[in-house]
């Protein structure tokens, strides 16, 4: 090999060994902004929704409702919040489990951001708790208000090329974590019986609904 080629060589090589090091950053960085994009543009159009006087109060559950849909892993939460409890369970009382903490999940994320009405969302920034698994930190900012801005934050996973919210913090606690603390409990005290616990959710969500 005569210096010329060898001057290539070594060039390519220092250039393949720098994107190889680089490149996992640049995809995290891409992906960390991806994820602030994705709750500044969703979460601000819930908040839309919940301000727009031209819909009824079904209506704009009802929007509401499909809109949150789109944006929540539901299973993953779901499955996530039943812990242990799913390998004694049956299909058919894990499906009915799921969906009924869909339903759950859905009005009490709406229950929350509708103390939010009026507000704007303020992305404040971001942080990489593992591969593809991103905290959004975000401030509601009332325009109307001298009160500080609300801290919401959002955990977003990125799975297949796609979003979804998997939990969110309202005043420092963790839904996702809340909810499991207490499904836990509820199973504790009804000997791990998860067709009770689908039960119970149906009537929170009930409530829920009944306050909208």
């Amino acid at each position: 090999m005569n210096r010329k080629s060898f001057g290539n060589f070594v060039a390519w090589t220092v250039a393949a060994v720098a994107l190889a090091l680089f490149a996992p950053a640049a995809r995290a960085q891409d992906e960390a902004s991806a994820a602030q994009s994705y709750v500044q543009t969703n979460v601000q159009t819930a908040l839309g929704i919940l301000q727009d006087t031209s819909l009824s109060g079904p209506e704009r559950r009802d929007r509401m409702h499909n809109f949150l849909l789109s944006l929540l892993d539901t299973q993953r939460i779901a499955m996530f919040t039943l812990g242990a409890a799913q390998s004694s369970a049956s299909p058919d009382q894990l499906a009915a489990y799921s969906d009924a903490f869909r339903d759950f999940m859905v009005a009490n994320y709406d229950s929350k951001l509708g103390n939010y009405a009026g507000q704007t969302l303020r992305v404040t920034g971001t942080l990489q708790r593992a591969p593809g698994d991103y905290v959004v930190t975000t401030q509601l900012v009332d325009p109307t208000s001298a009160k500080a801005p609300q801290e919401v934050d959002f955990r977003i996973v990125s799975a297949g090329g796609k979003l979804a919210i998997v939990d969110a913090s309202y005043q420092g606690v963790w839904l996702a974590i809340a909810e499991r603390d207490d499904f836990q409990s509820f199973l504790n005290m009804h000997n791990g019986d998860v067709a009770a616990l689908t039960a119970h959710l149906k009537e929170m969500t009930a409530q829920l609904n009944a306050t909208a």
